[in-house]
């Protein structure tokens, strides 16, 4: 689902024949991605409208990070980490939520934590990591990890555009369109918007919008299977 229509980008600059639509819709794409990159989204803000599974090194531990998602259709878990299949989890063994294992959020989306029910059937998510002696002779340990959690979910933030993003994205689209009815110039002088500089990755008024909005995750909390 992309986050904006050509049309939209068109209203915003004043611009009513759609004979440049196929081009605003291609700045749009790659406004899209940009923004998904700063804000170190991989999956987007809106969550895919099919449930897939994903494979997540176990914790070991009472809860278990996974990626943003909007629903959770199945969790299964392996036994032990040697085993070859994986044992389906009832929803009344773990909890979905969002935030810090020690407060999590269970009020709101986009989950981003499992948690064991304590009246559940099991004590933790089975661990995946092992560690052994490397080199010859042994001189370090060195630590691999194994999928034991698998999640079945629809990824992503949200299952609509946050108003924020839609306005960031047919911001940059349109600032990108102007740039390059001025043969992408450094810097373009216009009567709608001033005087431009593109030296920037995002234009600062895009960076302003997710970051006052605070969507932007930190560095290394995304992909964390």
């Amino acid at each position: 689902m992309a986050y904006a229509s050509a049309a939209d980008v068109r209203n915003q600059i004043n611009k009513a024949s759609n004979v440049d639509d196929p081009t605003i819709t291609a700045m749009i794409a790659a406004a899209e991605m940009a923004i998904n990159n700063f804000c170190n989204r991989p999956d987007g803000f809106v969550s895919l409208t099919t449930a897939t599974a994903r494979l997540y090194t176990g914790s070991g531990l009472t809860y278990q990070w996974i990626d943003e998602c909007t629903s959770i259709t199945k969790l299964e878990v392996k036994d032990t980490a040697t085993d070859s299949t994986y044992t389906t989890w009832a929803a009344t063994d773990y909890i979905k939520a969002s935030g810090d294992p020690a407060y999590p959020n269970f009020n709101r989306t986009p989950y981003t934590l499992l948690i064991v029910d304590p009246t559940g059937d099991y004590a933790s998510f089975t661990g995946g990591k092992f560690t052994s002696q490397r080199g010859f002779p042994p001189e370090a340990d060195a630590v691999r990890g194994i999928p034991t959690v698998q999640v079945t979910a629809k990824w992503g933030y949200a299952t609509t555009v946050p108003v924020a993003i839609k306005q960031a994205t047919i911001t940059q689209a349109a600032i990108w369109y102007k740039r390059g009815q001025g043969a992408w110039s450094k810097v373009l002088a216009q009567n709608e918007m001033g005087q431009m500089d593109y030296d920037t990755y995002l234009d600062p008024a895009v960076k302003l919008l997710v970051q006052a909005g605070r969507y932007v995750r930190k560095a290394g909390i995304a992909g964390r299977r």
